[in-house]
């Protein structure tokens, strides 16, 4: 769990290890309650990148076919993936601003929900339909973690019920934040524990 950029599947765990998936289910909920108390304090400063993403759960039953989520990216590396209880711009801010600090500035898209984001600090955005990057403005950091995550639903897990949800954003942002530190992501897990 700690070293797939993908996660891997309590199905997997099984398989590996010999148990029932209901020990392996186990096993991985409490991984990643450990990935969790990690990130748990964890401010973002500097430039942060902010992306929303929609996420197929609970096979579409929820919001139009899933649940929206907020992405931020510190450019110094660390990473927050939270769900949103509703996709509106003060929705966001709030979510934005719980979990950052010192900020140099906020890149978004052009999309109208970041319209407010000048409230919280420095903002630029590029607008996607004209251009990818302006200058130094872009979200690519983040839009590589959704794409990343997205895979590992897609690929690994299959399906995500929206009650675990949150734990899934918190493991791939744990494995994200720490992914220049590969040799010592079982020893955070463990004094996570």
């Amino acid at each position: 769990m700690c070293h797939s950029p993908k996660g891997v599947s309590s199905k997997q765990i099984e398989r590996e290890l010999g148990v029932t998936y209901k020990t392996a289910w186990y096993m991985t909920k409490r991984t990643r309650k450990a990935m969790i108390q990690d990130r748990l304090g964890v401010k973002l400063s500097g430039i942060v990148e902010i992306d929303d993403a929609v996420i197929k759960s609970d096979h579409g039953k929820r919001w139009r076919g899933g649940s929206y989520a907020v992405g931020m990216a510190s450019r110094d590396g660390d990473i927050k993936l939270s769900l949103l209880n509703r996709f509106k711009g003060e929705e966001i801010r709030r979510v934005v601003a719980e979990n950052v600090e010192y900020i140099q500035a906020f890149y978004t898209d052009g999309h109208k929900v970041y319209k407010k984001m000048h409230e919280l600090g420095p903002h630029q955005y590029v607008i996607h339909q004209k251009q990818w990057v302006n200058g130094k403005v872009h979200v690519s950091f983040v839009e590589n973690a959704w794409s990343l995550f997205k895979r590992g639903l897609v690929g690994v897990f299959h399906h995500v019920s929206t009650k675990y949800l949150q734990d899934y954003l918190d493991e791939f942002a744990f494995r994200y934040s720490h992914r220049y530190e590969k040799i010592l992501l079982m020893d955070l897990v463990l004094q996570s524990c």
